[in-house]
């Protein structure tokens, strides 16, 4: 079953480069993007992510939902920004903060998620933490699917749902559902943990293919070595390129 997050990662010429690659890739430059502080190598960076997103063959629509969920804690933070430190550090924050955001969600997209997490086992990374990513991000689509079969079931059953809080009815009728949803999350999480166990899974992710890194990789890690040290440059103000 092909997982939501992987639904745009076939469609992009970045699927087609080594998943620990651009893990590297992605994650220094959202480093790198964290450290600046100046308009101009923010702007610069942002620029290159934005250009990044635009080419990746990933809807616009998809990466600007993604956006939105984030927004709201933009918006916080530059607006705390702006009252304590003033209108340019706020313009920073909200800068700094979006560029990161759009760059690991053209990452996530454009990634399928078994080979993210792959990728990260390959850093290293503990199966504890690995497997706890896998089945949380697998038990929420678990929910979901729950819950549409409940609200199905209540529709075709006549209920049409309360005008507001106050209609203790249709209160009564939502919260009993609600945990009944999360009773039955429970026990179909249970069921799939087991029918894993009974096909052999050992807690290791495997990839679908045998990654190796090739030489259009290390042109990927050489772009983002390049926009990367110019932002920093720009940053410290050596204007290496003119």
């Amino acid at each position: 079953m092909e997982l939501n997050a992987d639904r745009y990662a076939g469609d992009s010429w970045l699927s087609a480069f080594d998943p620990r690659v651009k893990l590297l890739c992605f994650l220094s430059l959202a480093v790198v993007i964290a450290f600046l502080t100046g308009m101009d190598a923010l702007l610069l960076a942002l620029a290159f992510v934005l250009t990044l997103a635009a080419s990746s063959r990933i809807p616009p629509l998809h990466l600007a939902r993604g956006y939105a969920m984030a927004f709201p804690f933009i918006f916080v933070a530059s607006l705390t920004m702006l009252f304590t430190s003033g209108a340019e550090n706020a313009l920073a924050m909200g800068t700094r903060i979006s560029a990161s955001v759009l760059l690991l969600l053209v990452l996530v997209s454009s990634t399928p998620f078994m080979d993210v997490l792959w990728a990260l086992r390959w850093f290293r990374m503990p199966s504890v933490l690995s497997d706890m990513i896998m089945f949380t991000y697998r038990f929420i689509f678990v929910m979901l699917d729950e819950s549409g079969r409940m609200r199905l079931a209540r529709a075709s059953r006549g209920f049409q749902g309360g005008r507001s809080l106050l209609d203790k009815e249709a209160f009564k009728v939502l919260s009993n559902t609600l945990g009944m949803m999360f009773l039955r999350s429970y026990r179909r999480a249970d069921r799939v943990y087991l029918a894993l166990l009974s096909r052999g899974y050992d807690g290791k992710v495997r990839a679908l293919s045998a990654f190796r890194v090739r030489l259009r990789d290390a042109g990927l890690g050489l772009a983002f070595v390049i926009i990367g040290g110019f932002s920093l440059s720009q940053q410290m103000g050596w204007h290496v390129w003119w």
